[in-house]
């Protein structure tokens, strides 16, 4: 037996444990308080879709374990590498993530979204350096410029507006 763990397995238990953390992230996201300002949607709106896809998500990686181990398909060992590969790069991408998440408090959106870009572009392979640069210098501003000014959606500052405002 192959100490990789097998592509059933790993359906089954990503999915198991995303469809427990969608539930808990689709409970939370429903305690968001509207402000008097609040459309239609609501502040919840969207971090409830957001949950309910991922649910979605997990219910699909589930679907598709029963159905790996209906058909009796049998795994190759020579698919353990290729596994782990994809383990890694999930890990790296998470990793990625979560330096997002601990930079956009402190750096603001602008800056976070685009070294999160930069880097993601960087990790998959991207190695041209001014397009890279150029995608670090531009996705934040257009970003920004959407949610920020058009729709009207407050993005994280950082610490910047205190440098600037004297």
């Amino acid at each position: 037996m192959s100490e990789a763990i097998s592509d059933r397995a790993a359906s089954f238990i990503t999915g198991g444990v995303a469809l427990v953390f969608s539930g808990a992230y689709v409970m939370y996201a429903r305690n968001i308080e509207d402000s008097l300002l609040a459309d239609s949607v609501g502040a919840s709106g969207v971090p409830v879709m957001v949950g309910m896809l991922m649910g979605l998500a997990s219910v699909g990686l589930l679907i598709k374990g029963a159905v790996t181990r209906a058909t009796g398909d049998v795994e190759d060992d020579g698919d353990a590498a290729s596994s782990n590969r994809s383990h890694l790069l999930a890990a790296g991408l998470l990793a990625i993530l979560l330096g997002y998440v601990f930079l956009l408090p402190m750096l603001g959106y602008v800056v976070s979204i685009g070294l999160l870009v930069a880097a993601v572009a960087m990790f998959a392979g991207g190695r041209n350096k001014v397009a890279v640069g150029g995608m670090l210098l531009v996705t934040g501003p257009v970003l920004w410029l959407m949610f920020d000014m058009a729709l009207k959606v407050r993005m994280p500052a950082g610490f910047w507006p205190q440098i600037f405002s004297g």
